[in-house]
């Protein structure tokens, strides 16, 4: 297999230099499919227009670009963030470009009948103009793509009157991270090669101020990243600076030089980092297993991942959030007063409730229950003098078509959220010790579980095992747990301090790291 990967990268240097050499502006498609890769089946072609013909289109965030002969049709669609325009740059975290986010990036590339139902991916804009009518004048793009998420990758590049050559170039793209309430947590920056490359790539990466500044939101980070043959990203770990203050979001850059193996084609990016004290849209879920809506699972959806509209009318409050995967709530009173605060007990499934009772639905990601029971408490709900949703919290338990397993959930839109997180470790001697921590505190007892999981340390050779019910007693804001290490100092190596089942408060940050 390592034999074959080689000949298909090969293939695609040669292929890309006998196209792409000098610059004379030219138009062509390249797809470099990895065997397994459903949508290129592994081929390895390019086209040109002596083989077909090209169209492109672009809206306000989107590319769509087509080729068709007599015996091929592909269809290319690019998007970025509803609220960026298309511009110079890296745009990572790609989503299916029709059903993405809209805040994040979208790649679809399909073809010869065959699409992806949902695929992942990235892309690099390395030309782009327009004319005076707004039509594209030049256009260049080097993409990456894995339908349903699997690993087998179809690589590409489209050049549209560009003479930008389709090489592989190193890039770096903005994300976000939550920050903490203690220590340090991790910020995952990824920086990636937009095609692969036959030798090694490295490049020089450092943290900049922006307004956040080293040493109080985050750790100055410098290093110098290795690709080696045919791997295309690699993640890079920058602590944040935890506290219980507001403090705001605030953001840093990172930025990348003095590459060697490949030229630089982005080269800064910003990392925003969202303060859990402050107030905040989000909607936390966490699934005890068999619940078939959160499928066991536990979620963080902010702004940073997807867009809330609120609507209300009535007694009824509800909530579209589209990160990808189209999730609503729904919140109804038993009477036709105006949703307030209070307790609301016995709730069924909204909008078939009996007169009388509270109705709740939560649903997504193509799930949602037949029949249900549940409570919901609204701590919040602010309105305007023209009755529109100002602000508005809930928390809720819902339990599907009747079963036992639930799904605990905290809505926050514009308010502050109660939330538990946990640190990354300090490694103190033969321990590595991690902080837990609730903000605010609680007037009664609240808890979450802590477990420990493998990285490249693994559990009984590396560390011992440890899992343990972290319990905060009123007032209490900081726990701390400690796990045993069987071989300090061998070699580097990670594992993680995972929390789950919350009792009382939501999960903001759900893993920290211990790096021995």
């Amino acid at each position: 297999m390592r034999l074959r990967i080689t000949l298909v990268i090969l293939s695609l240097v040669s292929l890309f230099s006998s196209v792409a050499s000098g610059a004379t502006q030219q138009t062509f498609l390249t797809l470099i499919s990895q065997p397994g890769d459903y949508i290129g089946q592994g081929i390895t072609q390019t086209l040109t227009p002596a083989d077909g013909t090209f169209s492109v289109s672009n809206g306000s965030n989107t590319v769509s670009i087509s080729f068709n002969s007599s015996s091929q049709f592909w269809f290319l669609d690019f998007g970025t963030p509803i609220a960026v325009k298309l511009s110079l740059g890296e745009f990572d975290g790609a989503q299916r470009t029709a059903f993405r986010s809209p805040t994040r990036a979208g790649v679809d590339v399909s073809g010869d009948g065959r699409g992806c139902n949902t695929d992942t991916g990235r892309f690099l804009v390395s030309d782009f103009a327009l004319n005076p009518d707004g039509t594209i004048a030049r256009l260049a793009i080097d993409f990456e793509q894995h339908c349903e998420g699997a690993p087998p990758a179809l690589y590409g590049s489209f050049r549209y009157k560009s003479s930008v050559a389709a090489v592989p170039r190193v890039a770096i793209a903005s994300t976000y991270t939550l920050k903490g309430n203690a220590g340090t947590s991790d910020a995952l920056v990824t920086l990636s090669l937009c095609l692969p490359s036959t030798s090694i790539v490295q490049v020089t990466y450092a943290t900049a101020d922006g307004s956040g500044v080293q040493g109080t939101d985050y750790l100055h980070t410098t290093g110098r990243a290795t690709f080696q043959p045919g791997i295309t990203s690699q993640t890079i770990t920058i602590p944040v600076v935890g506290d219980f203050r507001a403090r705001g979001n605030k953001t840093f850059r990172v930025k990348l030089s003095a590459p060697s193996g490949a030229p630089i084609g982005a080269s800064t990016a910003n990392v925003f980092i969202r303060d859990p004290n402050m107030p905040v849209t989000v909607l936390a879920m966490s699934s005890q297993p068999g619940d078939y809506i959160g499928q066991g699972l536990q979620y963080l959806i902010t702004v940073s991942d997807g867009t809330f509209t609120p609507t209300n009318f009535a007694n009824v409050v509800s909530f579209y959030i589209n990160n990808g995967d189209n999730w609503e709530t729904d919140f109804a009173g038993p009477t036709t007063a105006r949703l307030g605060p209070g307790n609301y007990e016995n709730a069924q499934r909204y909008p078939f409730q009996p007169a009388g009772t509270p109705g709740l639905s939560v649903y997504g990601a193509g799930r949602g229950c037949n029949t249900l029971t549940g409570n919901f408490r609204i701590l919040q709900a602010a309105y305007n003098t023209s009755s529109v949703l100002e602000s508005f919290s809930a928390n809720f338990e819902q339990h599907c078509e009747g079963a036992a397993p639930a799904l605990f959930g905290w809505l926050r839109y514009k308010t502050k959220l109660q939330q538990f997180s946990v640190t990354d470790a300090v490694i103190k001697g033969s321990s590595a010790v991690f902080t837990v921590t609730l903000s605010p505190s609680n007037a009664t007892s609240l808890s979450v579980d802590f477990a420990t999981a493998d990285g490249t340390a693994i559990a009984g050779t590396d560390y011992v095992a440890t899992s343990q019910t972290v319990t905060f007693s009123p007032g209490m804001t900081e726990q701390t747990v400690t796990v045993p290490l069987l071989k300090p100092g061998d070699t580097s190596k990670t594992f993680y301090g995972e929390l789950s089942a919350p009792n009382g408060a939501a999960v903001w940050i759900g893993q920290g790291s211990a790096t021995f």
